[in-house]
């Protein structure tokens, strides 16, 4: 690929004729267009539930909350080329299915002209936060949902509300301390396993613990990258950092928006931009931590983290990243998606049976309390789902800096080789993006078994989806890299 200059300027340096000169010989009317100017514009609008108790995500059983531990938000960064514009939001939320993106992009589109196919909205993936979608014995909020749904849409509206001219910048700097693959292989007979799973054999358990004898290895790599997308206002004063980290959640009290909150507001303390307005908008979306959290099992005792401490550990990377920066006073945007359809790992008739009668047996009717509860009712509600599935896969692109988006729990190994075949210099991976289709496990996962293979509305592609969604991923962010810039 063809290296940009590293400014992408317009500018024309060393002309033999000056500028008047040149200008007086041209007609009228041949007069060269003024230079294109970039702009951005970054907006935090409080998505907090303002009617509580609520029911949180992120557990297999129904779990109230009635204190806010720390606001929520729909952090918005709107981006402007002169000819194109992009949108990047993440939601201090943990699932959003496709239906409810769909329609917050709709009325950003509708207000601001920008395509819906210009926009990437995901979730921070927080377990702290109120839940829109159904999953595992937690159902959404449908109150709630359209509140969120309506302020994503502001958020945006008012993001490209605040538009001025602005410098970019991208870079990356590790921060290995807080993700650590999840996934561990067991000896045999050893792995947490229960019905109504289509697993044939169960070799792998989530979060062995760090005291368990019985835990073999990691089944696959982890991200340690947090890359990141700094703007600055033509003045040099920070607008937004936009950061990405494959680490899955750090965890909170009552309602909170974990770690991902605690970055906006350690970032506003560094930059020293506290309190100004338009505020300074730091986010952070979830990258490929399917597979990965912030717990070492490899230790002997648990180690050290909260959302404190998880927050500035992924800040000081961020500021490494931001120390060798280059800052670009215009760079070209594209985007790029497609719709996906995937077939669904369906229960047999002889499942949905002996599940049905367990449930009539044992459950009758009330909230779900066990993992054998919970993957029979799975058995049963996936039974009535067709037989595919369509999500949608999107690439944006910033300058040399490549953004892929999927509505999947990405394994690790999936994040890193998406960024080694990108064909872009940098390329940030978001999970959790326009929609949720549940885990992506790479076809050679499934043998052992766990969790994240268990079929269930939260991982039920086919065997095949995780390779066809890679390169699917690289084929768009090879069609952005392949767009012209605006002409001269």
């Amino acid at each position: 690929m063809k290296t940009l200059p590293s400014s992408f300027s317009r500018r024309r340096a060393g002309r033999v004729l000056s500028a008047a000169l040149f200008a007086a010989l041209l007609p009228a009317a041949a007069a060269p267009a003024a230079e294109p100017a970039f702009r951005a514009g970054a907006h935090a609008i409080d998505v907090t539930p303002t009617e509580l108790p609520v029911r949180v995500a992120g557990s297999i059983r129904e779990t109230w909350r009635e204190k806010v531990t720390d606001r929520l938000h729909s952090r918005a960064l709107v981006l402007d080329d002169g000819t194109t514009k992009l949108v990047i939001v993440a939601v201090d939320t943990c699932l959003m299915d496709r239906e409810m993106l769909d329609s917050a992009k709709a009325m950003a589109a509708k207000a601001t002209g920008i395509p819906a196919a210009n926009m990437l909205i995901s979730a921070t993936h927080a377990h702290s936060a109120p839940a829109v979608m159904g999953c595992h014995g937690t159902e959404p909020h449908l109150d709630y949902r359209a509140f969120l749904t309506k302020r994503i849409a502001e958020g945006v509206i008012q993001a490209h509300a605040n538009l001025r001219r602005a410098v970019i910048g991208w870079g990356s700097s590790d921060c290995a301390d807080y993700v650590f693959c999840r996934r561990w292989k067991m000896k045999p007979g050893t792995a947490f396993s229960i019905p109504f799973t289509d697993a044939e054999t169960n070799l792998a358990q989530m979060n062995p613990g760090n005291g368990n004898q019985n835990k073999l290895h990691p089944l696959g790599p982890a991200d340690p990258a947090v890359t990141v997308l700094a703007v600055k206002a033509a003045d040099g004063s920070p607008l937004a950092v936009l950061a990405n980290y494959s680490t899955h959640y750090a965890g909170a009290p009552d309602i909170s928006s974990d770690y991902f909150g605690v970055f906006a507001g350690e970032m506003a303390k560094r930059l020293n931009v506290e309190g100004r307005t338009p505020a300074f908008v730091g986010m952070v979306s979830n990258g490929a931590s399917g597979d990965a959290n912030c717990s070492d099992f490899s230790l002997p005792k648990r180690n050290k983290y909260d959302r404190f401490i998880v927050a500035g550990a992924v800040a000081d990377a961020a500021q490494r990243a931001m120390e060798k920066m280059t800052y670009h006073d215009w760079v070209p945007l594209a985007a790029a998606e497609s719709l996906n359809s995937f077939r669904i790992r369906k229960p047999t008739a002889a499942e949905v049976a002996e599940a049905q009668a367990f449930l009539d047996k044992n459950v009758k009717g009330r909230p779900i309390k066990t993992w054998e509860e919970d993957y029979a009712r799975e058995t049963v509600l996936l039974n009535e789902w067709p037989d595919s599935h369509e999500l949608r896969l999107q690439a944006l692109r910033i300058g040399d800096f490549g953004v892929a988006a999927a509505p999947c729990e990405l394994y690790g190994v999936t994040g890193l080789e998406i960024k080694e075949a990108s064909p872009l210099k940098l390329t940030m991976v978001v999970g959790l993006a326009n929609g949720y289709s549940g885990y992506l496990p790479p076809p050679d996962q499934f043998q052992y078994g766990g969790y994240t293979t268990w079929r269930a509305r939260t991982s039920m592609l086919e065997h095949q989806a995780e390779p066809k969604i890679r390169k699917e991923l690289n084929r768009l962010l090879g069609k952005t890299a392949a767009a012209s810039p605006p002409q001269q």
